[in-house]
């Protein structure tokens, strides 16, 4: 079991994290979703603690707060309270990974609360297009069928294949623990080994890599009955190992981050298109995305469409002002500063690069790496990227199938 500290003895908290290296691309299709459906039952109820409402009031009494969350490679459960009850946040969180009981019956109601959430997702267009836009760039792929499963699948999943999951894979050599705050390098070696010491590691399967190469446009559209068009573009780009990742960060900062980028300017400030306009980038062990989401008034979807792919063309032929860059590398560099003021943040910061890195690394390292970032290879970047046989577009709102010819002939304008 890896573990990293960070010591921060002028803060008034502590915040543990805990890092499993499996998400949703480790799962079998017809069990999609059960990463997911794992991390909501660790909490409910364990050897020690009955239930939900006996685990989170004992962190909750005490001033702090409890979660999980789970994405395509890893699950994380975390805590953060005041530094002089880290031992009973440690207790809990152990208690968790160590003692749950996953009872048959908290599983079968659980079914029905992802279930809900499942349904929530879909009445949403702003995440519908989301998954939309996976299932289409990463076909026939864990990656394009989503994190919550569907209804099918998690009610196939029975006790035993959950039990069997996380025999699999919660294992000290697929763990980390991160802790940041108020608290001793020594101390937290001293608990660990006093919870975690009789665990036995295993080899864990790895997931499935991401072949399929894609030479041509993809578009997919959901008739819905919205009060908007909500559309998004994802471009296939390098994974998170890939040296030329902190440039394609400032593309994103550029393009779509904040106030002063140039689709939030271009598409808001100026033509008052849309209120929510910005780009993502998403990064995996193998490959990558480069996402760019907008919610529009319907009558004016072609008009957004290609007013995106105009800003897409201007940064790839070479129009990327140095002071433009300049300010890009300070927002990066104040935004990760910024972030780690927070104990809960340095442990997410930490545990994640040293569990999907394997490495960590500083803050100065980072910043660093951004400093040496030159324009050109931003613009590298951006050709590199957003290509006519790259294009994926979703489109969620009052639209018919019919509109597919002329919603794809704008991509050609890429």
């Amino acid at each position: 079991m890896r573990i990293i500290v960070k010591e921060m003895p002028y803060m008034k908290s502590v915040s543990i994290v805990i890092g499993i290296g499996a998400g949703s691309r480790y799962e079998e299709k017809k069990y999609q979703g059960i990463s997911h459906l794992v991390e909501h039952m660790l909490f409910k109820g364990t050897r020690n603690r009955e239930n939900t409402l006996e685990l989170s009031k004992v962190v909750e009494g005490i001033g702090g707060a409890i979660n999980a969350s789970t994405s395509e490679e890893n699950t994380l459960l975390y805590v953060k309270v005041p530094q002089k009850v880290f031992v009973t946040a440690f207790d809990v969180l152990a208690d968790i990974i160590l003692n749950s009981l996953m009872r048959n019956d908290d599983l079968q109601r659980e079914k029905n609360v992802v279930i809900e959430e499942i349904r929530k997702c879909k009445d949403t267009p702003e995440e519908l297009v989301g998954l939309l836009l996976d299932k289409i760039m990463w076909k026939n792929h864990p990656l394009g069928r989503g994190i919550l499963g569907d209804e099918k699948s998690v009610k196939a999943i029975s006790r035993e294949i959950l039990l069997s999951y996380i025999n699999k894979f919660y294992r000290p050599n697929n763990m980390v623990i991160s802790i940041a705050g108020k608290v001793k390098t020594e101390e937290v070696i001293s608990k660990v080994k006093k919870y975690f010491g009789g665990m036995e590691n295993k080899e864990i399967k790895e997931c499935l890599p991401v072949r399929e190469k894609q030479e041509e446009y993809q578009l997919n559209i959901k008739s819905k009955k919205t009060n908007q068009a909500h559309l998004c573009f994802g471009f296939p780009t390098i994974s998170r190992m890939h040296p030329d990742r902190y440039s394609v960060d400032l593309l994103d900062i550029i393009l779509g981050s904040g106030l002063s980028s140039r689709l939030f300017q271009e598409i808001r400030v100026k033509r008052s298109m849309a209120y929510d306009v910005h780009s993502y980038v998403q990064y995996f062990k193998d490959i990558g995305s480069f996402n760019i989401y907008a919610g529009v008034d319907s009558d004016r979807l072609k008009e957004s469409i290609k007013v995106i792919l105009e800003e897409l063309k201007k940064i790839r032929e070479n129009d990327l002002p140095e002071k433009e860059l300049i300010k890009a590398k300070e927002m990066y560099k104040g935004a990760l500063s910024l972030n780690l003021e927070s104990t809960l943040n340095q442990a997410f910061w930490l545990g994640n690069k040293l569990l999907l890195y394997g490495k960590s690394f500083t803050e100065d390292e980072v910043k660093k790496k951004i400093e040496k970032v030159e324009a050109k290879d931003i613009i590298k970047s951006a050709r590199k990227i957003f290509k006519k046989n790259g294009i994926n577009l979703s489109i969620v709102g009052p639209f018919k199938e019919k509109d597919r010819e002329e919603l794809a002939s704008l991509l050609q304008e890429l």
